[in-house]
């Protein structure tokens, strides 16, 4: 069973640079669910979510839970895959899951569709006031190319 501590914050909180720290200390996998969710986008014409998940990203919209879940499902059992076959006996079975849930409709989706796979250790949440979230997304869209790295969509 893979066991899960979700990572929380605002847009520029610092929920995937605090993950990345935590990663290099600990035996542990970090799935951003809007590094996911751009991915499956990107698929494009392979993706059914595809034009869903653009206008979710676009405007500043969440995402059904039941693709979020199944994403992050999926991530979760080929990272726990490909550590196995690379010799860790257990795989990789402690997620950081930054960015879900967002609100009680993807909390109640994963309580209700998870318990079999996942187990929840506990939650990190960073606070950052608003104006410091604003200006750090303002800074990494000058080089992200994120179609959601704008003020509207935050």
């Amino acid at each position: 069973q893979h066991r899960v501590l979700f990572v929380l914050g605002g847009p520029g909180a610092g929920k995937g640079t605090q993950s990345d720290r935590i990663v290099d200390s600990y035996k542990c996998v970090h799935l951003s669910v809007g590094e996911l969710l751009r991915a499956e986008r990107e698929r494009g014409d392979k993706s059914p979510h595809a034009d869903l998940i653009e206008d979710a990203l676009v405007n500043g919209k969440i995402v059904p839970v039941e693709i979020s879940l199944e994403l992050l499902r999926n991530a979760m059992d080929e990272a726990s895959t490909l550590a196995a076959a690379d010799g860790n006996k257990y795989g990789s079975r402690i997620f950081l899951v930054d960015g879900f849930p967002r609100n009680f409709d993807n909390l109640d989706g994963w309580t209700t569709n998870m318990p079999e796979s996942a187990s929840t250790l506990g939650v990190l949440c960073y606070d950052c006031p608003q104006d410091v979230l604003e200006a750090r997304i303002l800074k990494r869209a000058e080089t992200s190319g994120r179609s959601d790295d704008n003020l509207e969509s935050a």
